[in-house]
C-alpha cells in the first residue's frame, strides 16, 4: 500500500472555495483526539516515590533505532514505480539511497517488507542486497544466506557502526518479519489477514513463517476489514499502532483542506520551516483506531505495538494544472504549490530533498528496542521485540530519552522487574512505575538545541473490558511516579507534547508550535 497524492491534488481546486481565508490551520492548543479515554482520578497514587527504580538501559540493555514496515526495489509501487527495469534489474540508485539513509538515522537493525509481488520471485540471498565489495558481511545458516550486515561511516549506523538487514513482506495485513528463507508453501505469501479469512489458513501461514524464522506483524491495523478478535486469536506477536499511509488517509477524510495549503509554507526556498518539519501537518490529525486497537488486543493477551515508517520513495504529483486556469485563483497565496501542480514530479522541499525520502521518513518516527545485554542483532532485537521491550519514538519533535514503564515486586533491596511486554496478577501486589522523557534532545538534523520550552504531559491508561481509562498525568519532565497495580488490564504511557521550542524553525508556521502532538508510545505491562 502506498499514497498517492493524484488523489489528493486533484481536490485542490474546488478545495480552494472551502478553505480558511488565509489557507492555514486554526491554532489548536489541545489534542484533538484522546482515543475516547474516561478519566480515573481515584486511581492514581500522586505521593512522591520512596525510591527510584532502574530503566532499562541503567540495566544494562541497549538502546538499537529499529526500522519495521520498509519497501525497496523489490515491491512493485517503491522507487517511483521503477523498483525493477525492463529487465528485472534492482534501482540500485535507490537501493543504495536506502541503505545510506539507515546509516545516517543510526539505524541498527531494519526489517524489510517488501510485497511479494516482486519479492516472492527471487533468490533469497538477492533480497539482501549484498554489496560484498564494499565490505557488506552476509549472515548465514548452514552456509545459506539470511541477512547482510554492511558498515557505515564513523559514528553512523547501529551500536558497532553497521546496520543489519533482514527481509520480509507486507501482503494485505499480514507482514512476517525476519524471514530465514522463504515460505514452504509460496500460497501462504497471499493469505490475508482480514474478516472472513479461514482460522486454518490464518494458522497454517503463522507456523510456516515461524518455520521459516520469522514472525507475523500487523500491518495496517487502522483498518475495519481486520478485527481486533483475529489478531487475539493467532500467532501474532506484533501489530502497529502508527503507519504513515494510514496518517495520510486520515488527513484525506479529516483535515483535507488546511493541510493542502499548509503544505505551501514548506515548498519555497527559505529554510524556515524546516523541511522536516512538514511532518507536523500531517501529524496535526492522528490516526487512533490502530492505538486504541492494540490498546484492546493488549487487555487480552500480550501483544507488541511498533511504528511502521512504510516508505516507499514513491509519491509523485501529476501536473494537473499544467495549461489550465484552474488554479489560477490560489496562484496569489499559494505560488509554491501551483507551481508544483503545473510541473509535476516528486514533492521537493526546501532542503531540495523530496518529502517521502527514506531519510526523512527514518527521522521522523522510529522504534526504540530494547536489546538484552550481551545480545547479537538481529536475534536480541526479534527477541526484544516479541517480549515487548519497545518504545515509539516521534523523533521529529526531539529524541525521548529516558521514557519508561515497568512493574516491581518484591523489595527495595530485592526488586523484581517486570518490564513492558510482562505480565503480573493483582496478587502479586506490584507496582507500576513510570517515568516520563527528559525534555526533548535535539535529533539527527536538526537545527534547534534546547528543548526545555517544549510542554509534555505524560498519561497512564488502562485498558479493560470497559475500555480505556487514563488514570494518571503529569507535566514534570524525567520525573517517575508510581501507581498501585490493583485493577486488572493493560497499563501503557502516551506523552504528548507542545512544540514550543520549535517556535522559531517553523517560520512562517508558528500555529504548529501551540497544538499538542503524540511523541512518545510505551508498550504495556498487564495485570490479570
Amino acid at each position: 500500500m502506498h499514497v498517492r497524492l493524484a488523489l489528493i491534488l486533484s481536490l485542490v481546486s474546488p478545495l480552494a472555495a472551502c478553505g480558511d481565508s488565509d489557507g492555514t490551520a486554526a491554532a489548536d492548543t489541545a489534542l484533538a483526539d484522546t482515543s475516547g479515554a474516561t478519566q480515573d482520578t481515584l486511581a492514581a497514587d500522586t505521593t512522591p516515590p520512596p525510591w527510584t527504580p532502574q530503566t532499562l538501559v541503567e540495566r544494562g540493555y541497549v538502546e538499537v533505532r529499529t526500522i519495521i514496515h520498509l519497501h525497496s526495489a523489490f515491491s512493485h509501487d517503491a522507487c517511483d514505480d521503477h523498483g525493477l527495469d525492463e529487465n528485472g534489474t534492482p534501482d540500485w540508485t535507490c537501493i543504495r539511497r536506502m541503505k545510506a539513509a539507515l546509516c545516517k538515522e543510526q539505524i541498527g537493525v531494519a526489517f524489510m517488507t517488501d510485497h511479494p509481488n516482486y519479492m516472492d520471485e527471487q533468490p533469497f540471498e538477492a533480497l539482501l542486497y549484498p554489496e560484498l565489495d564494499k565490505g557488506d558481511e552476509l549472515l548465514e545458516s548452514d552456509g545459506v544466506a539470511w541477512g547482510v550486515r554492511y558498515p557505515c561511516p564513523d559514528g553512523q549506523g547501529g551500536p558497532d557502526g553497521t546496520v543489519v538487514l533482514v527481509p520480509g513482506f507486507e501482503g494485505t495485513h499480514t507482514m512476517p518479519i525476519g524471514l530465514r528463507q522463504h515460505l514452504a508453501d509460496m500460497s501462504h505469501y497471499g493469505v490475508s489477514l482480514v474478516d472472513g479469512t479461514a482460522d486454518d489458513a490464518v494458522d497454517a501461514m503463522t507456523a510456516d513463517v515461524r518455520a521459516a524464522g520469522g514472525m507475523v506483524t500487523i500491518a495496517h491495523s487502522e483498518q475495519d476489514e481486520l478485527p481486533f478478535s483475529m489478531i487475539a486469536e493467532h500467532d501474532i506477536p506484533l501489530m502497529e499502532l502508527y503507519n504513515f499511509h494510514a496518517n495520510f488517509n486520515t488527513v484525506l477524510g479529516d483535515n483535507l483542506a488546511s493541510a493542502i495549503f499548509a503544505l505551501e509554507l514548506f515548498l519555497g526556498t527559505s529554510d524556515k520551516p524546516r523541511a522536516d518539519l512538514t511532518a507536523l501537518v500531517m501529524l496535526d490529525t492522528y490516526p487512533t483506531k490502530a492505538l486504541d486497537k492494540w490498546r484492546t488486543v493488549s487487555a487480552i493477551r500480550p501483544i507488541t505495538a511498533f511504528a511502521g515508517s512504510d516508505v516507499h520513495e514513491n509519491v509523485i504529483v501529476p501536473a494537473i494544472c499544467a495549461g489550465s486556469s484552474a488554479c489560477d485563483d490560489i496562484a496569489i497565496e499559494h505560488p509554491n504549490l501551483v507551481n508544483l501542480l503545473k510541473n509535476g514530479g516528486n514533492i521537493i522541499l526546501a532542503d531540495q530533498e523530496r518529502i517521502d525520502a527514506y531519510e526523512r521518513i527514518f527521522r521522523w518516527v522510529q522504534n526504540r528496542v530494547m536489546v538484552g545485554p550481551g545480545e547479537a542483532l538481529p536475534a536480541g532485537a526479534e527477541v526484544a521485540l516479541e517480549a515487548g521491550r519497545n518504545v515509539v519514538v516521534f523523533e521529529v519533535l526531539g529524541d525521548a530519552v529516558g521514557a519508561s514503564i515497568l512493574a516491581i515486586t518484591g523489595t527495595e533491596a530485592a526488586p523484581e522487574y517486570h518490564d513492558m511486554g510482562s505480565t503480573v496478577h493483582v496478587a502479586d501486589g506490584a507496582t507500576l512505575w513510570a517515568r516520563s522523557p527528559d525534555v526533548p534532545v535535539p535529533g539527527n538534523n536538526a537545527y534547534w538545541s534546547d528543548g526545555s520550552s517544549a510542554a509534555m504531559t505524560a498519561t497512564l491508561y488502562r485498558t479493560d473490558g470497559d475500555g480505556i481509562t487514563a488514570v494518571h498525568s503529569w507535566t514534570e519532565p524525567g520525573t517517575w511516579v508510581s501507581l498501585p497495580l490493583d485493577a486488572p488490564g493493560a497499563y501503557q504511557m502516551e506523552v504528548t507534547l507542545v512544540p514550543r521550542h520549535l517556535l522559531d524553525e517553523l517560520g512562517a508556521a508558528t500555529d504548529l508550535a501551540t497544538k499538542s502532538f503524540r511523541w512518545v508510545e510505551t508498550n504495556a505491562v498487564r495485570v490479570e
